[in-house]
Formats: C-alpha cells, sequence, structure tokens
C-alpha cells in the first residue's frame, strides 16, 4: 500500500512538477536537542566528521520510525484539515482564479490563514501536505529524513536525461551514491575555513563587474539586460572557484565562452519555466516547439561546459577544482559535479542578487549606513559584518529562492498533532512562514536590522527557524558557503562604488517561474559615490 502510495506521488509531482532548487548551496548545524538550534546554529555539521552524521541520522531514522509506529493510534489518528475541491480536479480552478501557478505562493498562504499551519489539497493531480510551522521543519528535514533524503527535480530535467542516458552529478543523485560524494564535498565546501579559501575569487569576480558598470552609472543609465549579466556574474564565480589563482589569467580566453554559456542557462531557465506549466511528457511527445528548444538549449550548455572542463583540469590549478581531484574523484565525475554546479547555481544566486539590489533601493540611508561601516574593512572582515550579512539575509526571508522545500516522508508521522502516512508528499511554505508576523515583527518590511544580535537577541526575530532559505539536514545546500561569501562580498563591492536607484521598483512582483523572479525586468540605476 505504501509502495503504491509512493508511486502515486510520485507521478503526481511530475505533473506538476513542483521543484526544489534552492540557491542551491547550503550547510546547517543540526543535531543538537535544542530545536531551535537548526535555524540559529545551522553553519557547523561539517565540523561533525560524515561517518559520524551518516550513523547518527541512520539511527535516528529507523528510532523515530519505530516510535512512531508503535505509538500510532490508528483508530483514533487525526488527518490535516483540506478544502473541499472538485473530482478529478481538486482545487485547481481556485488556483486559476487566484492568478495560477505563478501565484502558488500567495494562494497557499491564504490556505493557510483558512485552515492553519497544516493542511491537505489536492491542486489538479497533486496531493500534498503544507506545512508552515517552524517546530514542524525540523522534524520534516531533520529527525524524519532519513540517511538520504529525497528531493525532487522539474519532470523536463528528468525527461532529458533519459533521452540523452546522461549521468548528471550531486544534484540528480540518490542513495549510497549521493551520500558518497555528499560527505566529500562536505569536508571541501561547508566548513568555516572554506569562506576565507572562497573570498579571493569572489572579490576578484565582484571588481571586474563594478568596472563593467562604472559604465553604466557614468552615462547616467540603467543597466541594460541585468538578469543577462549576473548569470555572467554567477558563472565567473563558480569558474574563478574552480580555477584559484589563475583564473584573473585564463579569463580573457574564455570570456566569449562564459557569455554564451550565460546565454544559453538563461534560455534553460525560461523553457524550464514554461515546461513547469505543462505536463512535460506530453509536451515531449507533441514535440512542442518549447520542448525542441530546451533540449536544444541544455544539449549546447553540458557541451559548452563540459568542453571547458578538461580545459581547467589541464590549468592544473590551486582551486575548488584540485580540491575535489586530490579527494579521489576521478576527471570525468568531477566533470559531471561541476557542470551541475554550474548550472543550478547560474539563476539561483543571480535572481538573489536581483532581490537584494531591488530592497536596497528602497533604502538610500541603508546604503549609506553600509558604505560607511564597510569602505575599510577587509575581505574577512566584510564576510563577517552583520549588517551586510543581514542585507542578503533579510532579502531571502522575503524572497526565499525556493518558496517550497519539497520532501517525501520516509516515516510514518505526526506532524503539529496531525497524522502523516509514509510517503506523502510534504511542501514547507517558506514565504509563508518568513511573513508570518508570529514569527517576524514587521513582516513584509525589508528590515536587515532585524537580523542583529543584542544582549537581548535579536530585536525583530521572534523565531528565526521559521527563514530557512538553504534549508537545513543532510540533504542542505551544499553551496551555501560559496553562496554567501559571493552575496557579501559582491554587494560590498557595489556599495563602495555606488549609489543604487531603481525606477520600476513600484511595479515590481514577485512570481514563480520554478523559482521566485521579478515580474518585469528591474530597471537598475547605479550613481557613482563621491570617494
Amino acid at each position: 500500500m505504501h509502495t503504491t502510495r509512493r508511486m502515486n506521488a510520485r507521478r503526481i509531482l511530475r505533473s506538476m512538477n513542483f521543484s526544489n532548487f534552492g540557491v542551491s548551496f547550503i550547510k546547517p548545524k543540526v543535531f543538537r536537542c535544542d530545536p531551535r538550534s537548526s535555524a540559529s546554529n545551522e553553519n557547523d555539521v561539517a565540523a561533525v566528521p560524515s561517518r559520524s552524521i551518516a550513523n547518527y541520522g541512520l539511527i535516528r531514522h529507523f528510532a523515530l520510525s519505530h516510535t512512531s509506529a508503535r505509538n500510532f493510534d490508528t483508530s483514533v489518528r487525526k488527518e490535516p484539515p483540506e478544502p473541499q475541491g472538485l473530482p478529478l480536479f481538486g482545487t485547481m480552478l481556485s488556483l486559476i482564479s487566484a492568478g495560477g501557478a505563478q501565484k502558488l505562493h500567495e494562494y497557499v498562504d491564504k490556505r493557510h490563514q483558512e485552515l492553519g499551519p497544516v493542511y491537505k489539497e489536492q491542486i489538479g493531480p497533486v496531493r500534498a501536505v503544507f506545512v508552515k510551522s517552524p517546530n514542524e521543519y525540523r522534524k520534516i528535514l531533520i529527525d524524519f529524513a532519513g540517511p538520504t533524503p529525497q528531493h525532487f527535480l522539474p519532470e523536463s530535467w528528468k525527461l532529458y536525461n533519459e533521452i540523452r542516458s546522461q549521468q548528471r552529478g550531486l544534484l540528480f543523485m540518490d542513495g549510497e551514491e549521493w551520500w558518497h560524494y555528499r560527505k566529500i564535498l562536505n569536508k571541501i565546501m561547508l566548513r568555516p575555513q572554506s569562506k576565507t579559501f572562497f573570498s579571493i575569487p569572489c572579490q576578484e569576480v565582484a571588481e571586474r563587474l563594478t568596472q563593467k558598470w562604472k559604465i553604466y552609472s557614468q552615462a547616467g543609465c540603467t543597466i541594460p539586460d541585468l538578469e543577462y549579466q549576473l548569470y555572467q556574474w554567477s558563472i565567473e564565480v563558480m569558474l574563478a572557484t574552480l580555477i584559484g589563482s589563475q583564473w584573473r589569467n585564463y579569463e580573457p580566453r574564455i570570456r566569449s565562452e562564459i557569455q554564451h554559456v550565460a546565454l544559453m542557462l538563461h534560455r534553460i531557465f525560461l523553457y524550464s519555466a514554461t515546461l513547469s506549466m505543462m505536463p512535460a511528457k506530453l509536451a515531449m511527445k507533441l514535440k512542442l516547439p518549447v520542448w525542441n528548444k530546451f533540449v536544444k538549449t541544455v544539449d549546447i550548455a553540458i557541451d559548452k561546459v563540459h568542453n571547458l572542463i578538461p580545459e581547467i583540469i589541464r590549468l592544473n590549478g590551486d582551486g575548488l577544482l584540485k580540491r575535489i581531484k586530490d579527494e579521489g574523484i576521478d576527471d570525468d565525475m568531477a566533470a559531471k559535479i561541476i557542470t551541475d554546479f554550474i548550472i543550478a547555481a547560474g539563476d539561483t544566486t543571480s535572481f538573489t542578487m536581483q532581490w537584494i539590489l531591488l530592497l536596497l533601493s528602497s533604502r538610500p540611508e541603508l546604503q549609506d549606513q553600509l558604505y560607511r561601516d564597510i569602505k575599510d574593512l577587509s575581505l574577512d572582515e566584510l564576510l563577517q559584518h552583520q549588517l551586510l550579512r543581514s542585507a542578503w539575509k533579510e532579502t531571502l526571508r522575503l524572497y526565499p529562492v525556493a518558496p517550497f522545500l519539497s520532501r517525501y516522508l520516509p516515516v510514518d508521522a505526526i506532524i503539529d498533532n496531525y497524522f502523516v502516512p509514509k510517503g506523502d508528499l510534504i511542501l514547507l511554505s517558506l514565504y509563508s512562514s518568513g511573513r508570518d508576523k508570529n514569527n517576524f515583527p514587521r513582516p513584509n518590511d525589508f528590515w536587515p536590522e532585524r537580523w542583529i544580535r543584542t544582549e537581548d537577541g535579536y530585536q525583530g526575530v521572534k523565531d528565526a527557524r521559521a527563514s530557512i532559505p538553504f534549508a537545513a539536514g543532510l540533504r542542505n545546500c551544499v553551496g551555501r558557503r560559496l553562496a554567501e561569501t559571493q552575496l557579501s562580498l559582491t554587494l560590498a563591492q557595489i556599495i563602495k562604488n555606488f549609489k543604487i536607484e531603481c525606477e520600476n521598483r513600484s511595479s515590481i512582483e514577485m512570481i514563480l517561474h520554478l523559482i521566485t523572479v521579478p515580474s518585469k525586468p528591474i530597471k537598475l540605476k547605479l550613481i557613482d559615490r563621491e570617494i
């Protein structure tokens, strides 16, 4: 019965293409008895030996499963509340009238207000349990997740891998294979000292970006193709980190390749977003133009990146790639892992930076305060600066890249006093919990100062566990340290050089295209600072 339910849930998920693209980069401290530690101390998992983490997860998973099964009284168990819907279509018509899939985050938020922090709903063919309780996030992502947690990807990507017989990197792995490579990458990418290792390449790319943007500030015009330019920035950070100290000399030789890859990744994102609105398998069978364009573009992007990797390997640099190879990962698997790193990071950090700049444009006095605070700091000091970190942390609270984190329950569980059976699809409503006044005073305000720690704790945060944009647990975002370093240093470099304005801020809304994106291109204008 559970097997059938699990298979049905997988088919349901594929048909709607709920995804788990987070700033697919992360890492938390998760194994304290205090449940609040999963948010405020999420950065220390890498300090625990990998084998210990695996054994802990396995033992805890089976212990919880056994305890849960023993304690459930199926005769009195309480099911999550559920809105009424139509046969077959469920509440799909209600979603359509609320704005469709682009407004799913707002639709689910209203359902939570109506039905509570945990509810079940069938939207079209998808039947899932939506959860917005910070108390339950830890249980689902850590306590119940098991040693190899499951996550989900768009159907279009899975179909592409099948038709091309592609063996992909960490993002597409499961089970023991995933855990083998994840242990290695945890050691390389998630220890606290990793930020220092990442800081020089991130700073070099940030300086190049600001030099480029001075052309627009001096001309007094908005930045053209902001989205595409930030794609390039994101790819350059990844390549500079992989290569190391030779990046500055190598970059001019592959500049045109980087620009082409950025263009292809941008198109892949657009085509994937379109395919998420329909059954991708049907689009493939009907040979719809969007499917054909998607496949062709992915072919080109993967081919371009695959051609770059051997050349990067031959450079024998001192960057992240060398560390990966020094840990025994062969060239072929390293190429697969790196390809997925570049593809996964392309849109997540680029869109996060767009949201940061948009929000900062509304707070000129905050920009000036940041400038005064950071203008003379070293790279290490910048990475520790609380208000600078709080700017992107607050942005991710308001605009989480993945507004829903999705997991299948590997065990029967009680979630907020409701029974949820093994195999059910769980969607954690980060958008809703991040904008809940019970967790954050002035929940819709951009107020980075709320995250500044004082002797009495945070001044504007009631429950920090409600905002976990990098997820938690063993299958968190492996590139979290890199993303944090990239965002902090690039933001600092922009603030040191410019004042940030936006010509169309009031007309920008948040919509979903697999991840959270602006509803229209942001018209960002930079004013040179008088230094």
